[in-house]
């Protein structure tokens, strides 16, 4: 199941919280942090390949999580994975629900995409061509070197200017205007020389990926024609944004250039890929679109199984669970072996009230996809829902398994703190609940929660440990 989770205040997890950025505010005794903090992240946001600063998130923005559409993307960019010199698992794709056309980077292991950009992505080539790019940021450094350029420049003045370029590129001329009073004409040349080098770098390297990888840069030579199209605008109406960038036009020819001596150019994605893609754009698109406008259309490009799964999930969100479950029942038949199906089909038995039945959907999901955290803490709401004691255990197994692989994700501890109270181990409850308060910013709650536990006495020197060290980190926070 596709979910929403917030990445702005009162977040679900915390690495997530990225772009939640404060109004800028020009006086001069604030400027300088205030400054540092809307430049780098509107710098970064901006070392997304082709739309740049376009898609600057609200404070209050949603990330989708999903297990069938994470790990499809993981399949995909695998190839490049490997050529760029990165682990398996070592960088995370994180899908910002945004219908505009953007990737960026943010750390030194996760890349951001808009779910605009895989919907407008006819061709799996283009995703993978903006993916290569952004691997490249991370592979040259360019998070870490943003930073050292963010710091030399120093003074709230300079940070100032580039601030006001950063948001001017996002569309707020009045704003951007406000801010650059006072900025400096050698801070603006240094950091938007960087920015302007490190997009130059990032296309060769994400070029290279692509060639060393056996992927055609078709796909990335089109979406810059695509933007080339788009930006054909009088330069009086052209944002800032195309000074912290190559001209479109230069980098168009750079991609063509390479497509014309590229081996690669004329390769095709592998039949399964590109039906693996089709699936999460199908997905996503279900889940994104009016539930009504999914059900009637039919699309000649896509496989029937991925029309009556649209259609599944759309009919759920409907509110037509007799629906959804009849279609997905359908699917289950013909293809026992999707996980993503069982974990659909437990789903919709939990909207329908009828956790066992979905305790062992998700236990079907699990056996054929082990080791998936958010189908784990799936299992474990519903055999928490059940009011079976007996089955509580089997709760904690999962939701624990699952913290494991999401420690930063403040929902799965609050679960598990559930989970221990209704088993009644209610030190570990108050444990859990505590590492929930820290990674929602609430150091009062946790140290609250960690006290009440050591003055139950007799402890298990782990619990004791636990509690003492939240003690110490976060009392002084108060």
């Amino acid at each position: 199941m596709l979910r929403r989770v917030s990445i702005g205040n009162g977040r679900d997890h915390k690495r997530d919280n990225v772009l939640n950025r404060p109004a800028f505010n020009p006086h001069p005794a604030k400027a300088a942090n205030q400054a540092r903090v809307i430049v780098r992240r509107l710098v970064l946001a901006g070392l997304g390949l082709l739309v740049g600063l376009g898609a600057i998130l609200p404070a209050q923005a949603n990330m989708i999580r999903d297990t069938e559409i994470e790990a499809g993307i993981d399949e995909l960019i695998a190839p490049l994975i490997r050529v760029a010199g990165f682990a398996p698992g070592a960088i995370d794709v994180r899908i910002i629900l945004d219908n505009r056309m953007n990737a960026f980077v943010q750390s030194k292991r996760t890349v951001y995409i808009n779910s605009g950009l895989i919907e407008s992505s006819d061709d799996p080539l283009l995703f993978l061509g903006v993916m290569a790019h952004e691997l490249a940021h991370i592979k040259a450094g360019h998070v870490q070197q943003i930073d050292e350029t963010l710091t030399t420049a120093g003074t709230a003045a300079a940070l100032a200017t580039i601030a006001a370029v950063a948001i001017a590129a996002g569309g707020h001329g009045d704003a951007a205007a406000g801010v650059l009073v006072g900025g400096t004409d050698r801070a603006n040349r240094n950091i938007l020389s960087s920015v302007r080098r490190n997009e130059a770098i990032a296309d060769e390297i994400g070029l290279t990926l692509l060639d060393e990888a056996g992927i055609s840069a078709n796909g990335l030579r089109d979406m810059m024609a695509r933007m080339a199209r788009q930006r054909a605008l009088p330069e009086s109406r052209q944002s800032q944004y195309y000074t912290t960038h190559p001209g479109t036009a230069q980098r168009l020819q750079t991609y063509q250039d390479h497509v014309n001596s590229s081996p690669h150019t004329n390769n095709k994605p592998a039949p399964e890929l590109a039906e693996k893609f089709r699936r999460i754009r199908a997905k996503l698109h279900a889940w994104t679109e009016r539930p009504q406008t999914v059900l009637n259309s039919e699309s000649d490009d896509l496989e029937s199984y991925l029309q009556t799964y649209a259609h599944a999930i759309a009919a759920y969100r409907r509110g037509d669970l007799d629906g959804a479950l009849e279609r997905i029942d359908s699917l289950i038949e013909a293809q026992p072996k999707d996980p993503y199906f069982h974990e659909f089909r437990g789903d919709i038995l939990m909207s329908m009230a009828q956790p066992s039945a979905a305790a062992t959907a998700y236990e079907n999901a699990i056996k054929l996809r082990p080791n998936s955290p958010q189908i784990e803490l799936l299992l474990g709401r519903a055999l928490i829902a059940t009011g079976d004691k007996t089955r509580l255990p089997r709760a904690i197994e999962v939701i624990t398994n699952a913290r494991k692989a999401e420690p930063e994700w403040a929902f799965l501890h609050r679960q598990l703190g559930i989970a221990y109270g209704k088993a009644g181990q209610i030190n570990h409850a108050d444990l859990s609940l505590a590492n929930e308060a820290i990674l929602r910013g609430d150091s009062i709650r946790a140290v609250q929660l960690a006290k009440r536990t050591l003055g139950r006495g007799d402890l298990p020197d782990t619990l004791r440990n636990r509690a003492n060290d939240i003690i110490y980190r976060y009392e002084l926070k108060n």
